[in-house]
């Protein structure tokens, strides 16, 4: 559930009873229409955690999760060419990138894929962002089967990087998988 619609969700929880209570005086009124409210927004949530739990289940993110930097970047290449992009290795070994990606438009992009079991800092991002001079790319993007560390958020929102995060990778997955069907372990 995403962070807007769950605040505006307990806002509405909170001013609905308010309201009852304006309009009725009557507490046993605001108590049952707060009941009531709770047991919706319960179900809701359980549909959501269904839904969730689907998606990761179809995408065979746990497979993912298990897989070192090496492993997912060669899992990330086919899915990206799936896709639609261009992937290219750069010619020399260079550690802080995975690989150089040509965009349908046109466009060149460092992409550095990381696997981490806990959300992904600012320095790396930062240590990925210097490389795009030196490549000449027109974006930076680093991929992560885990989460953005807030820094890292900031710092890739002020300067025009993209964070691809699990849950846009789990949406990835899917959409290769929907395309053809095929087996998450042989991309």
């Amino acid at each position: 559930m995403s962070l807007r619609l769950h605040l505006l969700l307990w806002i509405a929880l909170i001013l609905v009873p308010i309201f009852v209570f304006i309009k009725t005086s009557n507490w046993e009124t605001v108590f049952l229409t707060f009941i009531v409210e709770l047991f919706i927004y319960c179900v809701y949530g359980l549909f959501w955690l269904r839904s969730m739990l689907k998606k990761q289940n179809d995408s065979e993110i746990w497979i993912i999760n298990k897989l070192t930097d090496e492993e997912l970047e060669n899992f990330t290449a086919p899915l990206l060419t799936k896709l639609g992009y261009t992937v290219t290795k750069p010619n020399e070994d260079n550690q802080n990138i995975s690989f150089l990606l040509t965009t349908p438009t046109g466009n060149k992009a460092i992409v550095k894929v990381k696997s981490h079991n806990r959300g992904v800092g600012i320095r790396l991002v930062q240590r990925i962002y210097k490389q795009m001079d030196f490549y000449d790319a027109a974006e930076c993007w680093v991929i992560t089967n885990h989460q953005y560390s807030p820094k890292a958020m900031e710092f890739a929102e002020a300067n025009n990087m993209r964070l691809i995060g699990r849950e846009e990778f789990i949406q990835w997955i899917l959409q290769v998988k929907n395309q053809k069907n095929p087996r998450i372990t042989n991309l």
